[in-house]
């Protein structure tokens, strides 16, 4: 299982959030999806190795979010 992690700039709302959550559940291997929305930070469990971090900051880039990797 691998782990990635980002934050979204302008990720502002529980709404926000769940866009985001729901876009990422829906990608093959994505396990779980952890947002904490005070700090905007992402957290993504996946077991596809065809799965990349930038697969994944690009489908939420996709939905108009400012993502920003460590």
């Amino acid at each position: 299982m691998e782990k990635v992690k980002f934050k979204v700039k302008n990720m502002e709302c529980k709404s926000c959030a769940n866009a985001i959550e729901k876009k990422l559940k829906s990608m093959a291997g994505v396990k779980d999806v952890d947002i904490n929305l005070k700090e905007k930070i992402i957290s993504i469990q996946h077991d596809n190795p065809n799965l990349c971090q930038e697969d994944l900051t690009c489908a939420v880039e996709d939905m108009g979010y400012k993502v920003q990797v460590p």
